[in-house]
Order: C-alpha cells, then sequence, then structure tokens
C-alpha cells in the first residue's frame, strides 16, 4: 500500500520494487544469484556504484542505507526521485511519448540547469537509447527504420508505478556522489557493502564515468583492507583475477544473458563473485576457487 503525500511519499510495507532505469549490466534478473549474499546480517548497506540500483530496490532495507554514483545525473536522477517523484511524473505526463525530433533536440542542447528538469532529460534517454546507454543512439537509429521505435521501451504508467514505489524506498537513505574510496573507507557497524562498479572491459564504452586499470587496483587494495563485508560483481577476465590473485577471496563465476550482447550469436556474459566472508550451507561452495593468502 502506497500512501502519497504532498513532498514526497511514504509507504507501509515495501520489500522490493524495480527500477525506473534500463542499464547496462543491470542485476535485475539475476537477483536470487546474489540473495545468499545480500540476506547476511547487517546493520548498515551500502553500494558505492549504485548505477540504476536494481540490487538496492531488490533487497530489504537495512538499519542505515547508503547508496552512492559519482555520475551527477544518476545522483541527480535518485534525489528527485527521492523527494520529488510526484512532480517528475506530471513531468512524464506532460511530454508524453518520445519522438526521434525531440531525441535530436535533447542531444543538441546542454543538459538544464533545472534539477527536475535533468533528471527527466536522463530517464529519457536511458529509456530510449539502446541498452540504455547515455551516450548510445536512439533505439530504432537515428532514422528509425527498424521495427523498433524510439518509444518501445516508454511506458508512462509503469515508469511512473516505479518511480513511485522506489521513491518510498529511498525515503531516509543517505544519496550521494562521491569517489568510491569515501564510501567504503568509513567506519561503520556491521557494514555490507555490494560493489558492482562498471566493467574492466569495456565500460568506457557502456558508461559516462568508467574506472581506468589504476582505479581497479585502488578499488581492490582498498577491498583487501577492509573490516567491513562485501560482495564483488566484476567481468570475469585476465586483468581482475591478476589484480584479486592475492586476495584469500572467495570467488565464484557466473554466466548470464546481457542484453548489450543481444546481436550476438551467444549473448551470454561472464561475471565473478568476489566475497571475503562464506556464506549458507558449504556445499554452496563446490564450484568456488578459495584463492589462500
Amino acid at each position: 500500500m502506497i500512501l502519497l503525500k504532498t513532498g514526497g511519499v511514504k509507504v507501509l510495507s515495501l520489500v522490493s520494487c524495480k527500477s525506473p532505469l534500463r542499464f547496462p549490466g543491470s542485476k535485475s534478473k539475476v537477483l536470487k544469484k546474489l540473495d545468499l549474499y545480500l540476506s547476511i546480517p547487517h546493520k548498515e548497506y551500502r553500494e558505492p556504484f549504485f548505477g540504476g540500483g536494481s540490487i538496492f530496490f531488490g533487497k530489504r532495507l537495512a538499519e542505515y542505507n547508503w547508496v552512492n554514483d559519482k555520475d551527477p545525473y544518476i545522483y541527480d536522477f535518485f534525489i528527485t526521485v527521492r523527494d520529488n517523484p510526484i512532480e517528475l511524473c506530471i513531468l512524464i505526463q506532460q511530454y508524453g511519448k518520445p519522438t526521434i525530433e525531440r531525441w535530436h533536440q535533447y542531444r543538441n542542447e546542454p543538459m538544464p540547469d533545472d534539477r527536475l528538469e535533468r533528471a527527466y532529460r536522463f530517464l529519457f534517454f536511458n529509456r530510449t537509447n539502446y541498452s540504455g546507454i547515455f551516450h548510445s543512439n536512439p533505439i530504432g537509429g537515428l532514422n528509425q527504420e527498424s521495427q523498433w521505435k524510439i518509444d518501445c521501451r516508454w511506458n508512462e504508467k509503469l515508469i511512473c508505478k516505479r518511480i513511485i514505489e522506489c521513491s518510498s524506498k529511498l525515503q531516509e537513505v543517505n544519496i550521494t556522489c562521491f569517489d568510491f574510496e569515501e564510501v567504503i573507507s568509513k567506519p561503520g557497524e556491521n557494514v555490507l557493502l555490494m560493489i558492482d562498479p562498471p566493467y574492466y572491459k569495456n565500460g568506457s564504452k557502456l558508461y559516462p564515468l568508467s574506472l581506468d586499470h589504476n582505479d581497479h587496483v585502488r578499488l581492490s587494495k582498498l577491498l583487501k583492507s577492509t573490516n567491513h563485508k562485501f560482495i564483488l560483481t566484476i567481468d570475469d577476465c585476465e586483468e581482475i583475477r591478476e589484480i584479486y590473485n592475492d586476495s584469500g577471496f572467495y570467488f565464484y563465476n557466473t554466466t548470464w544473458k546481457y542484453t548489450i550482447n543481444s546481436r550476438k550469436q551467444n549473448n551470454n556474459g561472464k561475471e565473478l563473485f568476489i566475497s571475503n566472508f562464506k556464506v549458507g550451507n558449504t556445499n554452496v561452495y563446490k564450484d568456488y576457487l578459495i584463492l589462500d593468502k
């Protein structure tokens, strides 16, 4: 049951909801693979790389919750979803379905100064671009010659429903726009870190802000020294295995289908789960590669 109130949204009971954003590498369809990690007891939950937020929106709230993304557009969007969901939904309804003419107009204009308008523009490109990639071309192409048109992922009622539900879950949640180091290194009591950074391979092609090799090394050093529990999801590649090869962490490799690989004959993507703690029945670890210190 959702209660709408002036200036915000309150919820009586909400365990999970779905993000209004589409995101490359989103975990929305594979949350069950993370259940063992996310369900361990924790007092505080932190996400340094929030992205589309599908993991946070799919889990139960902790006592304290902190979500962060260095991308200012993501930050602006979720601040708006938390604090001004009704206004954002009104804007969505006022502008109506996207058109290719409006896409070209927005692409040739600077982002607005007004946060509400900026949040709408970010949502517009997210829902109309290929795989939700901000700097990509629109679905259907620039000339709209495909059978799939620019508005095929735009459903006003569904988007607004998700905005309202996500707003209710974001109430009392700390939303920041920091470098990941500040979120990971801050002390806390019984903290669970969900680390879902930009991919090592092709991250710069998928996200406006990505991590270079030195950033990934810096992240690994922070995780090797932290006292917080963490689960890291990252693309499985030789470079990542080398960065974490002396960690003593638990590795699990898994695959699932990616929309960003949909044009390939085999669109399965390979990922590593890396954690610093064991979960559940030890039989779960029969497929794990345990790297000793």
